[in-house]
């Protein structure tokens, strides 16, 4: 969502519409989602190059992997979508390069498995500092799928 000023929002959240409350799987979805979100976010340093941060992203389990999303993070700025890194069972990145203070970075995850009914895409968009990231995307995270 490129707005006034050039202002760039990235984020994706999935809702829940009731009035049935979200199903097992559903909010079993929703948590790996979310691991994979903090998972990736706590990599997200200046200095790390996108092949580290490849290695070391977080792998969803196999049944996940065929309708993963296409990359873990990516960056946001003149052009969206570089930098970007594709999860490591996907091959190796495209290109090399080092995460920068002051960057700012998605971070993506859809959790379903092939066949299924149910899938949970998020992101949250973050701005690199010098010891980590800030938040950026503050929309909230669907209350009904976090607890039971």
């Amino acid at each position: 969502m490129v707005g006034p000023r050039g202002y760039f929002a990235d984020i994706s959240r999935t809702f829940h519409c009731g009035p049935a409350r979200p199903t097992l799987r559903q909010r079993e979805l929703y948590q790996l989602a979310l691991e994979e979100i903090s998972h990736n976010l706590k990599l997200i340093r200046p200095g790390i190059t996108l092949k580290d941060f490849q290695q070391r992203a977080y792998v969803p389990a196999e049944e996940f992997q065929p309708n993963a999303y296409p990359c873990v993070i990516h960056g946001v700025g003149m052009s969206d979508e570089y930098p970007q890194v594709k999860p490591a069972f996907r091959g190796p990145n495209p290109y090399d390069g080092v995460i920068e203070k002051d960057m700012v970075i998605c971070v993506e995850s859809y959790m379903g498995a092939p066949g299924e009914r149910d899938g949970i895409k998020l992101e949250q968009q973050v701005r690199v500092t010098e010891s980590g990231y800030e938040l950026m995307s503050h929309f909230p995270l669907e209350e009904s799928l976090l607890d039971g």
